[in-house]
């Protein structure tokens, strides 16, 4: 059973009038329809790889990615 399933069968046990339950459905409805939209065809893997920043981008030379995530590290930084 996916989410959208999970979803309807909360609606439609849910405690509320028909014109409610009528409301939910067709608002979530669009929602998914949007969602689904905006991510189909998309493959999330090679996505987020494209987009990422390579680590020896970030870490400069010399420190290990251990210290530069390190606790004294990050508060020199201001995070």
């Amino acid at each position: 059973m996916n989410d959208y399933e999970k979803v309807k069968i909360e609606i439609n046990e849910s405690i509320t009038s028909d014109n409610f339950k009528e409301h939910l459905r067709k608002n979530y409805h669009n929602s998914y329809d949007e969602y689904m939209d905006d991510t189909r065809g998309i493959d999330l893997d090679v996505f987020y790889e494209e987009m990422s920043i390579p680590i020896n981008e970030l870490v400069p030379k010399g420190m290990t990615i251990k210290e530069y995530f390190g606790k004294e590290q990050r508060l020199l930084r201001g995070e």
